[in-house]
């Protein structure tokens, strides 16, 4: 029941006035205060599109990984030879994308020119197709003695994580010009068996490039060439047949040469080694009646010569026996990197044609 306000009359339920005092009754939830209401939040649309964003950001992230994960395991084993008879020279071209290439010369009894084989593994995509990792275009022919053979060898796309090697067996019993360069891989030769190089290339753009050359016979020019890795060479009582000239460059790496010859050269043999970033270090023994000279230039680093029985001041420094009957003569030359040379003419004294 209600009361009168001011005098505390029962009132009646539905009483406008106090029938005492006469005072207006008043509705106790007339001025009720109402609940403010939720405003909307303005910045509503913009929620909704960052999460949408993170949404698709996130999605693409997964579908990138699934596509590029490798989910199996694939051998590889593939190998090329040629078995022509009556082949005396053999031209052979390789180039490699992305392995690393190892060349030997070998001593065999039948009619086997040369081997390449290719073996290793690489991992299969999820998205990948049914062709093979390794795919290789390979030309051949054959010209009255002369074989000559051309190898491309590229990578799939839909592959990954490759670790294969290239090995190319060549027979030391043919006259060899040999052309092989990889993309991005490692390049060598070990050339242990005797054999005559009518021509020698050995390029990378991104990998070291050695050669090891030991009682064979240089009948042409020789490059070992690489963009960024180093270069070494080591020679070893090898026969030069004219003059011939050892190119050696690399744009960032060292250049390495370790040089023995006591045997008498059928000619003479010009070394140019040249680096734009790294340095340059001879390693070289001459005797009877191999002469040498080296000179040297640097733009920015320092030269360092330890010898015995040359003489000279750092460049140029000449064997005492220099100019002898057959001579090596090397280049040395680097923009951002030291020179070393040691070097040993054994005899202290020998053949010279010195005047």
């Amino acid at each position: 029941m209600p009361y009168c306000r001011r005098c505390g009359t029962k009132l009646d339920e539905d009483a406008h006035f106090c029938q005492k005092c006469g005072t207006p009754v008043i509705d106790p939830y007339m001025f009720q205060v109402p609940s403010a209401p939720i405003k909307p939040t303005r910045n509503e649309p913009l929620v909704i599109a960052a999460i949408v964003l993170i949404a698709i950001l996130v999605g693409g992230v997964v579908v990138a990984i699934l596509l590029t994960a490798s989910f199996a395991t694939v051998n590889i084993n593939q190998s090329y030879q040629d078995n022509t008879a009556g082949i005396k020279k053999l031209n052979l071209n390789v180039d490699s994308q992305a392995l690393k290439v190892n060349v030997f010369t070998q001593n065999v009894t039948y009619n086997n020119n040369f081997l390449i084989t290719l073996y290793g593994t690489a991992s299969k995509g999820i998205n990948g197709g049914s062709e093979g990792p390794i795919q290789v275009a390979f030309y051949n022919d054959t010209v009255n003695n002369e074989l000559t053979i051309t190898a491309k060898i590229t990578q799939s796309n839909v592959f990954s994580r490759f670790n294969v090697n290239c090995n190319i067996y060549v027979n030391s019993a043919l006259i060899l010009d040999l052309n092989v360069t990889s993309q991005a891989g490692q390049v060598s030769l070990t050339a242990d068996k005797p054999a005559t190089f009518g021509f020698l290339n050995l390029q990378s753009a991104a990998g070291a490039v050695q050669a090891n050359l030991d009682n064979l016979t240089i009948a042409g020019n020789v490059t070992l060439r690489t963009q960024a890795g180093s270069v070494d060479i080591r020679m070893n009582e090898v026969q030069v047949e004219g003059n011939n000239t050892v190119d050696l460059h690399t744009n960032a790496g060292a250049v390495t040469m370790d040089i023995t010859q006591t045997k008498t050269l059928h000619g003479n043999l010009q070394v140019n080694a040249v680096t734009d970033l790294g340095s340059v270090n001879v390693g070289l023994i001459v005797d009877g009646d191999v002469g040498a000279k080296l000179t040297s230039q640097t733009n920015l680093g320092s030269i360092h010569v330890d010898v015995k029985h040359f003489s000279g001041n750092q460049s140029p420094i000449l064997s005492d026996n220099y100019p002898a009957v057959s001579n090596i003569e090397i280049d040395s030359r680097t923009n951002l990197g030291g020179i070393n040379i040691h070097a040993n003419y054994q005899s202290s004294t020998g053949p010279s044609l010195r005047n």
